[in-house]
């Protein structure tokens, strides 16, 4: 079952990245029309960066002896979340006209992290209910990945919820630095 649950869970994510990607090159294409926000193009680097790291995650669920449909659906909560934090950040360009990147993240900026929130409590459901399952290096491993994705929402309210511009880079920039970190450890205990 963990085959079957990979291989569906990798079509969404590539699907997920194709909104990153294909909006990243159309704002590309755009470039003499574009009035460019830093922050959004961060924010679509963490979502692009967020499926990645999620895919890498995968792998742990092999330890998963017994799936069932609840198990299937478990994951199935964090992953739409996750497609969903690329989808709504991949920003739709016009034939003509300005492209103003900096309107689109303060009118949908909420929304954006809501389901970068979604993604962290329904992953931090997810290790908690697969705690026993996943195999952690010492029993209360899983405690840390829980501090990871908590911070990942706290992140992800500052960047969707704070007014100043400032506060909104602090949540941008902290899920930026998680990323880097993510990548950093992985390499290191490979």
């Amino acid at each position: 079952m963990f085959q079957h649950v990979t291989v569906l869970v990798s079509f969404i994510f590539a699907i997920a990245l194709t909104h990153v990607f294909s909006s990243a090159s159309q704002l590309l294409l755009a470039r003499d029309r574009v009035r460019l926000s830093w922050l959004l193009s961060v924010s679509m680097l963490n979502a692009a960066l967020g499926v990645i790291i999620n895919w890498l995650g995968l792998w742990e669920l092999q330890n998963i002896k017994h799936w069932t449909l609840g198990e299937v659906l478990l994951q199935l909560g964090w992953v739409i979340p996750n497609y969903f934090s690329c989808s709504l950040v991949a920003m739709p360009i016009s034939e003509s006209g300005l492209v103003d990147m900096p309107a689109f993240f303060d009118r949908q900026r909420r929304i954006i992290f809501s389901a970068t929130i979604a993604l962290s409590v329904m992953g931090n459901l997810a290790i908690y209910a697969d705690r026993d399952a996943i195999g952690w290096q010492k029993p209360n491993d899983w405690v840390g990945a829980e501090l990871v994705g908590l911070s990942l929402a706290i992140f992800a309210v500052l960047a969707g919820w704070g007014r100043p511009r400032w506060l909104q880079w602090v949540g941008v920039g902290g899920m930026f630095v998680q990323n880097l970190w993510f990548f950093v450890f992985y390499t290191l205990s490979s």
